[in-house]
């Protein structure tokens, strides 16, 4: 396996040419990304790279000094590499995913496996297969555990001991899980205390000191929880019980925590852990944090990135200098995005990944003391930037006071008065940010403007924005969409003639909802993996199965069967005057795909005009290249018959399809 090493000043040199290209081919943009996490090891003396490898996650290790592989693990049968952390310098914990029930999606239920870096010692160490015969012998062995694991702290003063927050497998998901300590080389494993609360874990001070935990109750309210000298003590103040901690300062006694603020944006606070003193250290009128930039030898936090439209980063901290090297590093790297995603244990040599809206993700080493930066390896190197469509980030306000958010993604060498598509986000409480989007791109590389909006219930924008997507699935929630179209129709961006919708999950519900209420706004509409009967998800999937689902319905939206029809869509088709396109996933759990049968069963009994995709083995959101081939093969050739700019990659025989 060769390794290419190329210095700073060579890479993403960009384009000046201005000549028209061809779209990229459909396969080149559906393919999975190859390199897809990379970390250097504590001592500095190796990488471990999870990639794709015929068409499997692996883990691959490299020796930095000869540039040589120097192990591989990869699982056989069903089970694949999931994400990983190294426990010491020779050791990696690594969950193991698997395709399980046919499906096309690998998943991750929990289970843990460990492995040197030459490729030798490896073993189930956690989960449901990691259980060996006891032979009478006192020596403790792994045991069998029914449960997921998440891996809190790698106890880098403890070379064979890691420290993991479980999660039991329970039919109602309702169980409280435990903090143990593992053994990395036998998986035998040591109760520490239990966990206060469900669908929680707990926090330490990096060093396997217990700090918090956190959860929720069987209503949904999230807790918080401080480490007692026998067991926890739940949080009352008010602003810390509604706290995520975030790290340590192990110097100073100081934690760090992510407050939610009622009505208003996030904030990093330092608690001191002996006086009890909270000391503001960051918060931003509009964006809430997303992220935290750790210092490379102490790992404590020394700044945020927030990405209220175009990813910021902010530092509270500038004592040892890494914030003015980090800098540096963005000036360096000019329109793109950059995070650290591991330091050696000195804190000399860093793993810097860097993505943006035409970068998928490059990784390079940086020697923090001579600022020295080496590409190491990339994503998805068969995309090249200038091929690529750049994301524009702006903002409009609704009638009610609100800024929201949009991105848009242009067609190549676009002029104005564009076919447009809405690309309504899942969730809702989910959002979209500017970067590599390949929905996005797909669509503006055959001629679209792609319009993405951050409505109201959007996560990102603090606490008042959140709450105001509250029961406003079918109301405000669709005028933001709406007024989004209109505001880019207004900008001279769309031609009002040639709109379309398309969505996926919350966006496949939006995709027909928003033609419901604003009839006269679209041409077609495309609805995948969407919930069409909310009154279904009170009935059926994942989320009505544990209380806590069925209390975030009951917030979000209501048991009132009134309500619940009126903002369904599959009670208003009539009201529909556009062809639609239908996509689902035989096996999705979160929404299942009765939704969709019960929405075509209606469709056709009203003789409405439908293209539809039906597919075994794919959950919620299709993964196969294969599968995602078919789907945007058949989407472009829907949306060029309605609002057409003639795709080269879809032809015209490809537009309506059963099961396949």
């Amino acid at each position: 396996m060769q390794r290419v090493w190329l210095f700073l000043v060579l890479f993403l040199t960009l384009s000046s040419s201005t000549q028209a290209k061809a779209p990229l081919p459909l396969e080149q943009l559906v393919k999975h990304s190859e390199t897809q996490q990379v970390k250097i090891s504590p001592d500095g003396s190796h990488l471990a790279v999870r990639k794709l490898y015929q068409g499997e996650h692996v883990l691959v290790f490299m020796s930095l000094k000869s540039h040589e592989v120097t192990g591989v693990l990869r699982f056989s049968g069903t089970d694949e590499v999931g994400n990983f952390y190294w426990a010491n310098d020779k050791r990696v914990v690594a969950q193991i995913i698997s395709r399980k029930a046919a499906l096309e999606t690998p998943v991750n239920y929990g289970a843990l496996f460990a492995i040197d870096y030459d490729g030798t010692q490896g073993k189930n160490i956690f989960g449901w297969s990691a259980g060996e015969r006891q032979t009478g012998s006192r020596i403790r062995k792994a045991e069998a555990t029914y449960g997921a694991a998440v891996l809190i702290d790698p106890l880098m003063d403890d070379d064979e001991e890691v420290l993991i927050s479980t999660y039991p497998w329970a039919r109602d998901w309702e169980t409280n899980g435990d903090v143990y300590r593992l053994n990395i080389y036998s998986g035998a494993k040591h109760r520490v205390v239990g966990l206060p609360q469900v669908g929680g874990r707990a926090f330490t001070d990096g060093h396997g000191k217990l700090l918090f935990a956190n959860g929720t109750t069987r209503e949904n309210d999230y807790q918080m929880y401080r480490k007692a000298e026998n067991g926890w003590q739940e949080i009352e103040d008010p602003a810390l019980k509604r706290g995520t901690p975030v790290g340590y300062d192990r110097a100073n006694d100081i934690a760090y925590l992510v407050i939610d603020r009622k009505n208003q944006t996030e904030q990093l606070i330092g608690l001191d852990m002996k006086s009890g003193t909270q000391t503001p250290l960051f918060a931003d009128q509009r964006s809430d944090i997303d992220g935290i930039i750790r210092d490379p030898k102490s790992g404590k936090p020394v700044g945020v990135y927030t990405v209220p439209e175009y990813p910021e980063t902010h530092f509270f901290d500038e004592d040892d200098g890494f914030a003015a090297l980090f800098r540096g590093m963005q000036k360096a790297f000019d329109g793109y995005n950059i995070h650290f995603t591991s330091f050696t244990r000195d804190g000399q040599k860093g793993v810097l990944k860097v993505s943006g809206d035409r970068l998928p993700g490059d990784y390079f080493m940086v020697d923090l003391p001579t600022k020295k930066v080496d590409f190491l390896l990339s994503s998805a190197q068969w995309l090249d930037p200038d091929d690529l469509n750049p994301m524009r980030a702006d903002t409009f306000t609704t009638a009610d006071g609100l800024q929201i958010g949009v991105y848009l993604t242009f067609p190549r060498d676009a002029g104005e008065n564009l076919p447009m598509v809405v690309m309504p986000h899942g969730g809702p409480h989910a959002r979209n940010y500017w970067g590599y989007d390949r929905s996005a791109q797909i669509l503006s590389q055959n001629g679209y403007l792609v319009l993405q909006v951050n409505f109201r219930g959007s996560t990102g924008f603090g606490d008042a924005f959140y709450d105001a997507g509250a029961k406003e699935w079918g109301g405000k929630i669709q005028r933001d969409i709406a007024d989004a179209a209109h505001w880019a129709i207004e900008r001279g961006y769309a031609d009002r003639n040639r709109i379309c919708i398309f969505g996926a999950s919350f966006g496949g519900y939006s995709a027909l909802m928003n033609p419901i209420r604003y009839p006269d706004l679209y041409r077609c509409a495309a609805g995948y993996a969407g919930v069409y009967d909310l009154k279904m998800m009170f009935e059926k999937g994942d989320v009505q199965k544990r209380d806590r689902g069925i209390s975030y319905l009951r917030t979000e939206l209501s048991e009132d069967e009134d309500f619940l029809r009126e903002n369904s869509p599959i009670y208003h088709l009539q009201k529909l005057k556009v062809p639609l396109f239908i996509a689902h996933g035989e096996k999705d759990e979160r929404a299942p795909v009765a939704h969709a049968e019960a929405l075509l069963d209606k469709l056709q009994a009203l003789h409405k005009p439908v293209t539809k995709l039906i597919v075994p083995n794919e959950g919620h959101g299709f993964y196969s290249e294969a599968n995602n081939r078919k789907l945007y093969r058949q989407l472009l050739a829907f949306f060029d018959r309605y609002i057409g700019t003639g795709s080269e990659d879809t032809p015209a025989t490809e537009g309506t399809a059963g099961k396949g």
